[in-house]
């Protein structure tokens, strides 16, 4: 089984019930609770990235972002409560593998709206051949 992984700001936007929705707050967090965490190297240097504790998945509140964001986020927008907790995280492991298995980091703010694009895909039937597929087109 793969462990998912995620930086703090990534799970600062998650909007987990009972964590808080800084960066730095998440890494306080993670630190006193002592999460597991790995280092990564990319493009912008080293980074820690954390596995979230199995008592705060499935917690997930609407993700909220401020409204100048919300055009790069396709049908996720600030508000939305219809979110497929389940199926953003495949496209997040899918995406993740895929640019593991290619050596491939994508910055932050590309990288949301990726998942973004992708996770619209996938809840209008698209499965994880096709998220593939769209992958490779994306980072070709």
């Amino acid at each position: 089984m793969t462990k998912k992984l995620y930086s703090a700001s990534e799970i600062a936007h998650m909007g987990l019930k009972g964590l808080p929705t800084s960066r730095d707050n998440i890494r306080a967090r993670a630190e006193s609770e002592g999460w597991y965490r790995e280092e990564q190297t990319g493009r912008g240097g080293v980074k820690w990235v954390y596995e979230i504790p199995s008592r705060y998945i499935g917690n997930a509140a609407p993700l909220e972002r401020p409204p100048e964001e919300s055009s790069i986020a396709g049908t996720i927008v600030a508000g939305s409560s219809a979110i497929d907790l389940q199926k953003l995280q495949m496209v997040e492991t899918v995406l993740e593998e895929a640019l593991r298995a290619r050596g491939l980091v994508i910055d932050p703010e590309r990288r949301g709206a990726v998942v973004a694009f992708l996770y619209d895909y996938a809840m209008k039937g698209g499965n994880q051949e096709g998220i593939l597929m769209a992958i490779k087109a994306l980072v070709a």
